[in-house]
């Protein structure tokens, strides 16, 4: 796998910085470039510790990747600061690329305006990219920040790249937030994102020709999620009570924004804006996350051969109606709750749980974590 691209292909939270940190374990010195800003927060598990992780990669859990971010991100350095001290990490780990944007306060106050207007996290990422965008002396970039020579490599990112790629090392590109709420492409706007969240996108941020990459991973969940309150249509809007009921869980499990802590608000499985997604990002693989939410018996499974019925047959629809084979399954909030099925066609699905779907009260769910 040497360049894959990772892209939500929903409204984002479907799993990105796990699919991440999965991707990288399997390599053997990733470089691991994020995009975006610090208005969408990755949660990954790095041994016994719970991550959210907004401007680090989220392959920092393998110990000879070399994380980086790219010149088309947007940098809050007190944030940035913040993980590279939780994290411990060395400065020769993180390479910070100088012509990324900085965030300032005035773009944050600039953003107030719009948290509750379209349930925007108010970070101030959009202002700062209009600043950029404007080409005006005040805008900030990485390479003038004192603070940030001091604690990491400002280096340009891109031409590190294309040295690894050719000598046949392994790029990951960590995209942020889903297709949905793409700039120029999300059917719902004013209620999007302030850039592009395609693969296309990720690729021209880090600063790699289309013909540079060789996989893209689209992240999906089982029941998609939109950010808390005025955030846009969501189709088949329920309740986290009705999955409880669904799933078997003995009680409700509600999810929150990493970056604002608001309750999410959850659909069921739109398979026509998936297949959309698909028709934007082109995919090699996807990546189904929320297996346990389907059916709470598959909590935590890390054997294929143990999956539910259900489970299963989610599954085989899901390759039938794209034509694009799954490469992982999520079973649950910790980073090691998946399954590796890459190379595995739906046939070899084994329904190891037979008999009707009627499902049992499941109680171990009730001390999970509850952001994805």
């Amino acid at each position: 796998m040497p360049s894959t691209i990772v892209v939500g292909g929903q409204y984002g939270s479907e799993g990105k910085g796990k699919v991440v940190a999965l991707t990288a374990s399997l390599c053997k010195e990733p470089l691991v470039v994020r995009c975006g800003g610090p208005n969408s927060g990755h949660t990954v598990w790095i041994g016994s510790g719970r991550f959210v992780l907004r401007q680090v990669p989220a392959g920092a859990g393998n110990p000879n990747s070399l994380l980086m971010l790219s010149a088309g991100c947007v940098i809050d350095e007190d944030v940035l600061l913040d993980e590279v001290q939780r994290l411990s990490l060395p400065r020769e780990r993180l390479v910070v690329d100088p012509r990324a944007v900085l965030i300032t306060a005035r773009d944050k106050d600039a953003e107030r305006g719009i948290v509750q207007e379209i349930a925007s996290t108010g970070s101030g990422t959009g202002a700062a990219l209009v600043r950029r965008m404007s080409r005006t002396s005040d805008a900030s970039l990485a390479g003038s920040s004192e603070r940030l020579r001091a604690t990491v490599r400002l280096e340009k990112v891109a031409p590190l790249l294309h040295r690894n790629l050719d000598k046949g090392g392994d790029v990951i590109v960590e995209g942020t937030q889903g297709f949905g709420l793409s700039l120029f492409h999300g059917p719902h706007y004013p209620h999007v994102t302030s850039r592009d969240t395609t693969a296309a996108g990720f690729a021209s941020e880090v600063g790699l020709s289309p013909r540079q990459v060789d996989e893209i991973i689209l992240v999906l969940r089982t029941f998609p999620i939109r950010v808390g309150g005025n955030s846009g249509p969501l189709a088949d809007e329920i309740t986290w009570d009705e999955i409880r009921k669904q799933s078997g869980a003995s009680r409700a499990l509600p999810e929150f924004t990493s970056v604002t802590n608001k309750l999410r608000r959850v659909a069921r499985f739109d398979m026509e804006a998936v297949r959309v997604a698909c028709r934007y990002n082109a995919p090699s693989a996807l990546a189904v996350m929320g297996l346990d939410r389907l059916d709470c018996r598959n909590l935590g499974v890390i054997d294929l051969r143990e999956i539910t019925v259900r489970a299963s047959s989610f599954i085989r629809e899901l390759e039938e109606q794209t034509g694009i084979p799954v490469a992982w399954l999520g079973t649950g909030f910790e980073t090691s709750e998946a399954i590796n099925v890459r190379g595995v066609t739906s046939n070899a699905l084994v329904y190891a749980v037979p008999g009707p779907v009627a499902i049992p009260a499941c109680a171990s769910e009730s001390n999970r974590q509850s952001s994805r």
